[in-house]
């Protein structure tokens, strides 16, 4: 869609372009680890459609036509394990701060998941405290 809205639709011409002008940004990527449940949360909260699966190497794209067919997301409703989510975007945030550097996007891209797991977590703990 980020060729037909910014190439197509303004008659520029593909090979002047480089992705970078055109691609939406920032560029949110999932690691393999994280849960079915917190993908589609990032999706729902980012309005993005697919993202890479990256851990080192490109594993493929997820989608959310793949989170619809593939999962019990909607027929079993789980409760996300929220602590092993937040470890493992910190792990992913250290390993993406540690090859681009402290101040890159990516890297603040990548602690602002950490922080919203923790929201998430904080969320969930209040609404656990409320019911009992």
């Amino acid at each position: 869609t980020d060729i037909v809205y910014k190439i197509a639709a303004y008659g520029k011409d593909s090979k002047q372009v480089r992705v970078y002008e055109i691609m939406t940004k920032p560029c949110i990527v999932v690691n393999p680890a994280l849960g079915v449940e917190y993908v589609a949360r990032l999706f729902a909260n980012t309005g993005i459609l697919r993202a890479p699966v990256i851990k080192g190497k490109l594993f493929g794209i997820i989608s959310i036509t793949d989170l619809l067919r593939k999962s019990d997301l909607f027929e079993n409703p789980k409760r996300i394990f929220i602590e092993d989510e937040i470890e493992v975007a910190r792990e992913e945030a250290r390993t993406i701060c540690a090859t681009k550097g402290d101040s890159s996007r990516e890297c603040a891209a990548a602690w602002d998941i950490v922080e919203e797991l923790l929201s998430v977590a904080s969320d969930q703990r209040l609404v656990k405290e409320n019911v009992v």
